[in-house]
């Protein structure tokens, strides 16, 4: 049996805004320092729409592709990713959030820590911002990508950690 590289542990997280006829940002930025063991990349289910005859016989169903999305908890946000989400500004030395509401796409490149293991960049992505403050775990953000189809003849692409 072949050895495997896995895509777990450490990972790294980029987002930049999404190009001109949605493709990749050719620009990407780190979200900051993620929280250990938060951030999951899973599918969800398309809508199932079926046909039934008399008596409750299933005679046809079809089901929609369904969705993907990346959620992630980073730890204490700095001001440079809350500038880059559009949600305010610094003024006489404080940040000054005017909004939670991330507007535009943007693309997110997730890359492993292990070389060999596979990472994703998707080009366009609505992002959710939510803010949080906790005795245990400080100020945090959770933040989700809602990987979303653009122009382009894919959905995202998957890549293999190369040696730098």
């Amino acid at each position: 049996m072949a050895k495997k590289t896995m895509s777990w542990s450490t990972c790294e997280i980029e987002i930049g805004k999404t190009g001109e006829n949605d493709v990749m940002a050719t620009s990407l930025k780190s979200v900051g320092v993620i929280k250990d063991k938060s951030s999951t990349l899973e599918a969800s289910e398309g809508e199932t729409l079926e046909a039934k005859a008399t008596g409750g016989v299933l005679v046809a169903k079809e089901v929609s592709e369904g969705g993907y999305q990346l959620k992630t908890r980073v730890i204490e946000p700095t001001e440079d990713l809350l500038t880059e989400l559009g949600l305010g500004a610094t003024s006489d030395g404080d940040f000054n959030v005017k909004t939670h509401v991330v507007e535009g796409d943007f693309s997110v490149k997730l890359t492993p820590k292990n070389v060999g293991g596979k990472g994703i960049k998707a080009p366009k992505c609505s992002v959710t911002y939510a803010p949080g403050w906790s005795e245990e775990e400080g100020a945090y953000a959770d933040l989700t990508f809602d990987i979303l189809k653009g122009e382009g003849d894919y959905w995202y692409s998957i890549f293999t950690k190369t040696a730098s």
